[in-house]
């Protein structure tokens, strides 16, 4: 199958669906005309696209790849045997895909790995059938590998947009300079608009399919654990859609599972700076406190005991003499009816002195 290797205009694509229009229906990227890299020829840049059952977004996410406006590409659609239209949508396209297959698989992680070992590119992304690239991001992505040379990956910014919001776009506000300290609890890097360099997968790193939600941000910790250096670029930019099938909005306990065994591991790890360890420490802590609140009382003593194990990793840390945690465990044993009564007690004095 074929590799791009000329700029796509609107010309050369398949016509958009009807009443389908701008970015990337019946708007394209800027072309370059010919300008090179340095006075090198383009790096060769292969995306993957992990897809299953997304047949009413994949579309945009193909066109916003094929419209970069980028003359040397490589794009990859793994998909895990869609039964909906988006073998239709493929088969639409599949004269600019380098490689594409249907087929049962292992969940969304292996088929994007799966991707990462056909990609041939000097820079890899991915980029998931419900979401898509602004335009021109290609292009920039290459410069800036050109300019920092000793960085292995670049990230950029994401707006999400909210199809339960009348279709409103926002701008994700964690998104900035590479800091250990921004990455928890929420990373501050996003797969919508990042680049590895080929080496990292030449050197065996691919994302660990044990994770079923935050496989992106295990793999950015386990390369940063690694010594991969990380670059923000701005100018790259890519979108995250919020819809009711997606996993941010529908796997929350599989959210909160995986990014418990992150914080875990960045908390164990001693290699991070104490101020890295303490904040994931506290993400761990708040994840616990919030299933007292919630009365979720097996689940918080789980937590707890789980906690006690940690902190015994580390017999200077001063975690072991938390007593907020220690006093509502005790309370807990007493069960949820006890504890109501007091919630309310305490409610009625809070009142009280307010009157």
């Amino acid at each position: 199958m074929p590799q791009i290797t000329k700029a796509l205009t609107l010309n050369d694509l398949p016509a958009p669906p009807p009443g389908k229009t701008g970015w990337p229906w019946t708007e394209q990227s800027e072309l370059v005309d010919e300008q090179v890299l340095d006075g090198s020829e383009y790096l060769r840049i292969s995306i993957v696209t992990p897809s299953y059952n997304q047949g009413q977004f994949i579309e945009e996410a193909i066109r916003s790849v094929l419209l970069q406006g980028y003359p040397n590409l490589e794009y990859i659609i793994i998909d895990g045997g869609s039964t909906d239209n988006t073998i239709e949508i493929i088969k639409k396209y599949e004269g600019f895909l380098a490689y594409w297959v249907s087929e049962k698989d292992e969940g969304q992680s292996h088929g994007i790995n799966k991707g990462f070992h056909r990609a041939t590119g000097d820079l890899v992304g991915w980029q998931n059938s419900d979401d898509f690239y602004y335009p021109s991001v290609f292009f920039k992505a290459a410069v800036k590998s050109k300019h920092f040379s000793d960085y292995a990956v670049f990230y950029g910014t994401k707006t999400y947009l909210n199809l339960e919001d009348q279709g409103a776009f926002t701008e994700d506000i964690n998104m900035s300079d590479f800091d250990l300290l921004k990455m928890i609890p929420h990373s501050n890097m996003s797969n919508q608009s990042m680049f590895f360099r080929r080496k990292v997968f030449q050197e065996g790193n691919f994302l660990d399919q044990s994770f079923n939600h935050c496989m992106d941000i295990e793999f950015f910790w386990r390369l940063i654990e690694r010594g991969y250096k990380f670059k923000f670029v701005p100018e790259l930019k890519g979108c995250y859609r919020l819809h009711e099938n997606c996993k941010g909005q529908s796997d929350n306990n599989s959210y909160l599972s995986d990014i418990l065994k992150i914080h875990e591991r960045i908390y164990l790890n001693k290699n991070f700076k104490p101020a890295v360890r303490k904040k994931a420490w506290q993400s761990l802590r708040a994840s616990c406190l919030n299933l007292y609140a919630k009365s979720r009382l097996p689940e918080f003593r789980k937590r707890c005991k789980r906690l006690w194990e940690l902190s015994d990793f580390d017999a200077n840390n001063l975690m072991l003499l938390d007593f907020e945690i220690i006093g509502k465990y005790l309370l807990s044993l007493c069960g949820n009816s006890f504890l109501q009564q007091i919630r309310h007690y305490k409610s009625t004095l809070l009142t009280q002195r307010k009157s």
